[in-house]
C-alpha cells in the first residue's frame, strides 16, 4: 500500500513514545461524593499500584460486604508496565514503517489495548460489587454495587464517577490521533485519483491480525479468573465448585485456566503432573475470610484443622491476613502452616484415607 506523509509518520511516532509516560503518572481515576463527605473521596488507578483516599473507601465498602481494596485484588500489576512497554514498541516500530496499512495497525493495536482494558475493569467491578460477605452489618436484597467502567452511577447515598486521569487521556488521544491519521491519509490518497491498492495477500494478513490480536492479549493475561460458583467444575474430582470460601486456580503460561473445589484437589493435580512446572504462571487459592478473593499461594497463609469443614475433607483454608486467621483458629482449632507444608498434610490426608 501507499506510503504515509512524513507529518503523519511523526505523529505516530511520537504518540508511539508519549504512551510511556502511562508509566510515570495516573491512568484512572474514581471520585466519590455523599452527604458525609461533601469534600469527597478519590482513588486513582496507576498501572501498578493505588493511590488516593483508599483505605477509607474500603472502610466504608466493608459495611454493605464489598471487600478491602488491595494492590493485591489486581494481578495485571504485575505485568501492565510490560504490556505498556511492549504496545509502544510495537507502535512505534508501525509509524516508521510508514505505510497506510501500517498505520491502521497502529490504531487497531491501541483499539483493541483500550478495549480489552475497559472489559477487565468491567469484570473486576462485576465481580467486586456482586460477591458480597453474607455476613456484612448492612444487607440489602438483590442490591449489587458494581462501580461504572465511565461515566456516573449512584450507589445507595453515595455518587460515583469513572474517569480517565491523565495516563487515560493520553491513551485515548493516541488512539483518536492514529483514527485521523488514518482517515486523512486515505482521503488524501483518493482526492489525489489513486484507489487504494489492496492485494488478497495483504487484506487477508491485515484480517488475521485483527482476528489474532485480541486472542494474543487475552492470552498475555495470566492472572486468576473468578471463579463461577455453581457453575464451574473442579478440574480433578468434577465436582461444581459452591462454597466460596473454598478453591483454587491453575494457570498455564498460555492462559488455560483449570479450578478446583477444594486445596485437596488442587494438591493432588499438582502432584499428577498433568501440567509441567514450567507451563505453570500462577497457582491461586480462595482467601476463607474474603470470600472469591483469590490468592496466590506462595504469600499465603493456611490453616490445618480438622474442624474445618471443606468441600473435600482437606481440612485446609486460606488467608492473606493473619488477624483472620487467628479469628477462626480460635473456634476451630488447628496449625498454621505454609504452601510447602500443604503437599505433606494432603500427603497424609489420602494415606491414611487409603487404610
Amino acid at each position: 500500500m501507499f506510503k504515509i506523509t512524513n507529518i503523519s509518520r511523526i505523529l505516530l511516532a511520537l504518540g508511539a513514545l508519549s504512551l510511556l509516560i502511562l508509566l510515570f503518572v495516573p491512568i484512572w481515576y474514581i471520585y466519590l461524593t455523599a452527604p458525609q463527605y461533601p469534600e469527597g473521596l478519590e482513588m486513582q488507578i496507576w498501572h501498578n499500584t493505588l493511590t488516593g483516599d483508599v483505605k477509607i473507601i474500603s472502610a466504608l465498602n466493608h459495611y454493605i460486604g464489598m471487600r478491602a481494596i488491595s494492590v493485591e485484588m489486581f494481578p495485571e500489576f504485575e505485568y501492565l508496565g510490560t504490556v505498556i512497554m511492549a504496545v509502544s514498541g510495537v507502535c512505534l516500530v508501525l509509524a516508521l514503517i510508514g505505510r497506510w496499512w501500517s498505520a491502521l495497525l497502529f490504531w487497531l493495536v491501541l483499539a483493541v489495548a483500550d478495549s480489552l482494558a475497559l472489559y477487565d475493569f468491567w469484570r473486576w467491578g462485576y465481580d467486586y460489587g456482586h460477591n458480597l460477605d453474607p455476613t456484612a452489618p448492612i444487607i440489602i436484597p438483590g442490591m449489587a454495587y458494581q462501580p461504572p467502567v465511565l461515566g456516573y452511577k449512584k450507589l445507595l447515598n453515595f455518587e460515583a464517577w469513572s474517569l480517565p486521569d491523565t495516563g487515560g487521556w493520553i491513551l485515548m488521544a493516541v488512539t483518536g490521533l492514529a483514527l485521523l491519521v488514518v482517515a486523512y491519509e486515505w482521503w488524501r490518497h483518493r482526492k489525489q485519483g489513486r484507489p487504494v491498492k489492496t492485494t488478497p495477500a495483504r487484506s487477508a494478513g491485515l484480517a488475521t491480525v485483527a482476528v489474532l490480536l485480541p486472542l494474543f492479549f487475552g492470552q498475555c493475561t495470566t492472572g486468576p479468573q473468578a471463579i463461577n460458583y455453581g457453575v464451574d467444575n473442579c478440574a480433578f474430582c468434577k465436582m461444581t465448585l459452591m462454597d466460596k470460601h473454598f478453591g483454587a486456580e491453575l494457570i498455564t503460561k498460555k492462559g488455560k485456566v483449570y479450578k478446583f473445589d477444594d486445596l485437596n484437589c488442587f494438591t493432588r493435580f499438582l502432584q499428577a503432573g498433568t501440567v509441567p512446572e514450567m507451563e505453570v504462571a500462577g497457582r491461586y487459592t480462595t482467601d476463607y475470610a474474603h470470600a472469591g478473593v483469590l490468592l496466590d499461594v506462595n504469600t499465603t497463609l493456611f490453616l490445618h484443622s480438622e474442624n474445618l469443614k471443606t468441600p473435600m475433607a482437606s481440612g485446609l483454608a486460606a488467608f492473606s491476613n493473619p488477624d483472620d486467621l487467628e479469628a477462626v483458629k480460635a473456634r476451630v482449632g488447628g496449625t498454621t502452616i505454609s504452601w510447602a507444608e500443604v503437599h505433606r498434610v494432603v500427603g497424609a490426608n489420602n494415606n491414611e484415607a487409603t487404610r
